[in-house]
């Protein structure tokens, strides 16, 4: 799975995407095509260099150096095609000659900055051989041309054109000249191609190292931290969802981190509407996803067990354009779930408001099912529900809700500033009643609440 296939699917996944300061046309080609990583070792590495470089950043003179280097990577061009012309014995024109030049001296410079003060955690090869070749006169300016210095016969024909007079007929130099510059591209494209796995292995890894600085700017503007790889445990403590948090600092709230931890069975986490439920499964699968594309994650702590799938169903955004009612699509999804969960065991399943949609009766028998049939396979995952009465052996977690106390003006402006979303335990199986408070709050008329109250009074 590549990045850029759920890059839209994932909320907040886009945001942290763009908000990679990624300076290269590769670097941010290889960090679309990167994988979802499922190798323990392979992302310990991703994330150490990471680390490596976060490090770095709190050097003054490594920043400056970094910063340097940034400069460089803006000017560097993606050679893919040239390269790939190479491979296939084509005979490289003098503008890929002139973008292969232009590319091999910036890496090299990129290169000598980061070996000087220690920058890059991955190498980057010396292709100085191709800067000779395409640099005959070692001017190290970033042009290209059929230069004299590859033949004194072709030197020889340019002089003896230029001292033509104007009106002569020099056709038949430059046909000469044409065709030793046709030799002469074909002796570099042999030499270039000699070269093609330096060459691939030096752009690879200047785009890693783009991806790498943006990833250690980005851990540090966001304040992310690097995840514990676990084989037991997911847990959180502080998680945080970093476009919310951006989104309320920018209307004055803050964001209310919370912790949570999984293991291998469901946990069931009642709460209120406007609760959070949502944006906290979310931000649990942005973290899993940030985690194994190789980020850092959005918390104080936090120790992530490796999974081969993250599975949702968190809303219906795409069921009417199927032509297919909430409950369908949302039940369709399940059921793809469990089909998934009998095969594999390495899942995280995040299921929102299970069966929402739904009659109360039928819907809570749906959640009990559904929360014990994955509960009993060992599937970590989250489901949340407003349902009361659900039977299952799971963990219960209850968003603890509103303060007991407020003494001032609620409006929908600030209704959030009033709610605790804070995780407690609670095996009481009650989600709490919190509508009617929520309505009253907010100044909904109060003849139609004292008629819903009255109604509740009567049915208990």
């Amino acid at each position: 799975m590549q990045l850029k296939s759920v890059i839209e699917e994932v909320g907040g996944l886009r945001f942290m995407v763009d908000r990679l300061d990624i300076q290269s046309g590769v670097g941010r080609r290889l960090l679309l095509a990167s994988e979802l990583m499922t190798s323990k070792e392979a992302i310990e590495r991703d994330h150490s260099n990471q680390q490596h470089l976060r490090e770095l950043l709190d050097d003054d003179a490594c920043l400056s150096a970094t910063n340097t280097i940034r400069v460089k990577l803006a000017q560097i061009r993606d050679i893919k095609g040239s390269l790939k012309n190479l491979e296939r014995g084509q005979v490289l024109d003098d503008i890929e000659l002139f973008e292969v030049k232009h590319f091999a001296i910036v890496a090299n410079e990129i290169r000598e900055i980061s070996n000087s003060k220690g920058i890059s955690p991955i190498d980057l090869p010396n292709i100085e051989g191709a800067i000779a070749l395409l640099d005959p006169d070692g001017n190290r300016i970033p042009s290209f041309y059929i230069y004299d210095a590859y033949s004194t016969e072709l030197a020889s024909i340019r002089k003896q054109i230029k001292s033509q007079p104007a009106d002569s007929d020099v056709s038949g130099f430059l046909e000469k000249a044409e065709a030793i510059e046709d030799t002469i591209r074909q002796r570099l494209s042999n030499e270039l191609r000699a070269m093609l796995a330096t060459l691939r292995q030096s752009l690879e890894h200047i785009g890693k190292l783009d991806i790498l600085i943006a990833k250690a700017h980005q851990a540090k503007e966001l304040q992310l931290v690097r995840p514990d790889i676990s084989d037991s445990v997911t847990s959180y403590q502080g998680i945080f969802n970093p476009q919310v948090k951006e989104i309320l600092a920018q209307q004055g709230k803050r964001f209310q981190p919370v912790d949570i931890s999984l293991d291998r069975s469901i946990c069931l986490i009642t709460g209120a509407n406007m609760a959070g439920k949502t944006v906290m499964l979310k931000t649990v699968a942005l973290s899993q996803y940030l985690c194994q594309f190789g980020f850092f994650v959005p918390a104080a702590k936090a120790s992530v067990c490796l999974v081969n799938r993250i599975m949702t169903s968190i809303g219906d955004e795409q069921s009417e354009l199927k032509g297919l009612s909430a409950f369908a699509a949302e039940i369709l999804k399940i059921s793809h779930i469990v089909a998934a969960a009998k095969t594999d065991k390495k899942l995280l399943v995040l299921i929102d408001e299970l069966a929402r949609t739904t009659n109360p009766t039928e819907g809570k028998a749906i959640v009990s099912a559904t929360a014990n049939m994955l509960n009993g396979m060992g599937i970590r995952g989250i489901i949340t529900t407003h349902y009361s009465g659900v039977k299952t052996d799971c963990h219960r977690l209850r968003v603890r809700g509103f303060v007991d106390s407020i003494n001032e003006t609620v409006t929908i402006d600030n209704l959030s500033s009033f709610i605790d979303y804070s995780l407690v335990d609670d095996d009481s199986g009650l989600v709490p009643q919190e509508a009617l408070r929520i309505a009253s709050l907010l100044g909904v008329d109060d003849e139609l609440l004292g008629l819903a109250r009255k109604m509740i009074d009567e049915s208990s």
